[in-house]
């Protein structure tokens, strides 16, 4: 168990084995993903309603969006800019993304431990069965993911340096994560901890170089907060309401299933691993940074079971947990059971192979009994294409004068596939009963 406390680095791995590791994360991030983004550009899937939806806002660039701020737009009308507007080229930001924050993970935990944990936890990240699933979508996730990577990497540097530099970097991830997805506040209340437990946290967020993080964490929200505030803050009003917190009993079989989940996330023994090392960093007997990185995984997983439990919770909604978890994996998992971690790591990349494979081929997801999970990702093309006969037939003779639909994520696959532009007729969306946008 001494092998989990403090351990200068200079004294247990020399620069030739840092540097090693280094080549060999390099490696494993390009190796996997090319093959993630050759299979991108295979996938026969089209692009969820969802997807669809943040396509379409893509062609008007704005500071915020009814339900989402702005990054995910930007991001999609970047790549099919350069790319056109099939739909890799609209996804092609996940593939791309995710090996930055796979990296930026290995260079934090080569700076709090050393080389060999910081190419686990890596692994452990990039080999997940959840980035697995989201190198071949686009969500709003994947730049909040890499925005958070990059503000833990800033504070941890920042608390032993208090530069400019360092706050800078931290200010910029954390506005530029609001902008990515709200859930970038769940950085908040781990940092206020860090605040009240350690004394280096204490004197480097009421430096000069703390209040730069701050200002330009603000300066760079400041656009979508007034976008909000010009349109009823629509943004954050969605948001509360997608918590649904308005209900007055516990549901505790809504917890369950989140924490069952998170198995499916992170993976089995991998997420089972982590819990046992963040309930070892909050001991008192361990490393301060390991402590500190401990919060930072609790923070987004309690928060998101104690919405569970009082309404409901998506398993992805504590995906930020994961980034200091997989470095406490790692550095518990090599100290104590380093079989264990490397088998967890294995069954993730069985899991992800299969993951990858049911999305290639669609006979396999078949087989597999697993074509409910790709159902609203097939046929969208064939649907537009009996959908604009239809409409050229007419009806008894009239010409149709819109086509309505009462199902957002129909009406924005049906946008992106063309049905209004190919007939000339416009497309509606009519809902009968209040839902998410």
């Amino acid at each position: 168990m001494a092998q989990i406390g403090p351990m200068p680095i200079h004294k247990t791995h020399s620069l030739h084995s840092s540097a090693d590791w280094h080549r060999r994360v390099l490696f494993l991030i390009l190796t996997i993903g090319f093959v993630r983004l050759v299979g991108l550009i295979a996938s026969p899937l089209g692009l969820h309603g969802d997807e669809a939806q943040y396509w379409a806002w893509s062609r008007d660039f704005d500071w915020g969006y009814f339900s989402k701020p702005p990054m995910i737009a930007w991001l999609i009308g970047l790549t099919t800019a350069l790319f056109g507007n099939s739909e890799w080229a609209v996804r092609l930001s996940s593939p791309l993304l995710h090996p930055l924050v796979a990296y930026v993970i290995f260079r934090t935990a080569r700076f709090v431990y050393d080389g060999r944990t910081g190419f686990w936890a890596a692994g452990l990240y990039f080999l997940m069965p959840a980035v697995w699933l989201s190198s071949g979508i686009v969500s709003t996730d994947v730049p909040l993911l890499l925005c958070w990577a990059l503000a833990l990497n800033a504070f941890v540097h920042l608390r032993e340096t208090p530069t400019v530099k360092w706050a800078a970097l931290m200010g910029l991830a954390f506005g530029f994560g609001m902008l990515s997805k709200y859930a970038m506040l769940f950085f908040l209340p781990a940092t206020a901890l860090a605040f009240i437990l350690d004394a280096k946290t204490r004197r480097a967020l009421l430096s000069r170089q703390g209040l730069t993080a701050l200002l330009l964490a603000g300066l760079v929200m400041a656009p979508n907060m007034v976008w909000n505030a010009r349109h009823d803050f629509a943004t954050l009003n969605h948001t509360i309401a997608n918590a649904n917190l308005e209900k007055d009993r516990f549901h505790p079989g809504e917890l369950f299933q989140f924490l069952i989940s998170q198995l499916g996330v992170f993976g089995p023994v991998s997420f089972l691993m982590m819990m046992f090392a963040a309930v070892w960093g909050v001991r008192g007997k361990s490393r301060r940074e390991t402590t500190l990185l401990a919060l930072f995984v609790l923070a987004p997983l309690l928060i998101i079971s104690l919405e569970a439990l009082l309404s409901r919770a998506n398993a992805n909604w504590a995906v930020t947990a994961y980034i200091a978890g997989s470095i406490l994996t790692a550095r518990i998992g090599l100290a104590i059971v380093p079989r264990l971690l490397k088998a967890g790591l294995w069954l993730n990349v069985i899991l992800g192979s299969i993951l990858a494979l049911a999305a290639l081929l669609p006979g396999f997801a078949d087989q597999l009994g697993q074509a409910n999970a790709f159902k609203r990702l097939r046929g969208w093309p064939q649907t537009e294409t009996a959908l604009r006969e239809i409409v050229r037939q007419g009806y008894n003779g009239q010409a149709f004068q819109a086509v309505a639909t009462d199902n957002r994520l129909v009406f924005y696959d049906l946008n992106y596939y063309g049905l209004a532009r190919k007939t000339g007729v416009p497309l509606k969306m009519w809902l009968k009963r209040k839902g998410a946008h």
